[in-house]
């Protein structure tokens, strides 16, 4: 990766994911669940059992690293979902 990329965040995913996936047999046999900051600048990663304590762990250990973070296993690090209720048809008279 070159300097300018490194403020891109498309690459630094993309350099991220491919980290990952060389990492993948031994990350998801072993870590399920557990989360991976990846330094894309080192190729190196750190585990943790929270999102917060991955990226902590890792800027810890390499300052100037940029991470990208992956939940092992999961498609992502985080699932967000948004449901609405269907409120009353009636809610005005009550």
């Amino acid at each position: 990766m070159t300097i300018a990329e490194f403020s891109n965040p498309k690459a630094i995913a993309e350099a991220g994911e491919e980290i990952y996936n060389s990492l993948r047999t031994d990350l998801e046999a072993n870590h399920r669940g557990r989360f991976v900051a990846i330094n894309v600048k080192s190729k190196t990663h750190h585990l943790a059992d929270t999102a917060d304590q991955a990226l902590e762990n890792a800027r810890n250990a390499e300052p100037g690293g940029v991470f990208h973070l992956i939940r092992v296993g999961f498609p992502g690090a985080f699932q967000i979902s948004h449901a609405v209720q269907k409120p009353s048809s009636d809610w005005l008279f009550q």
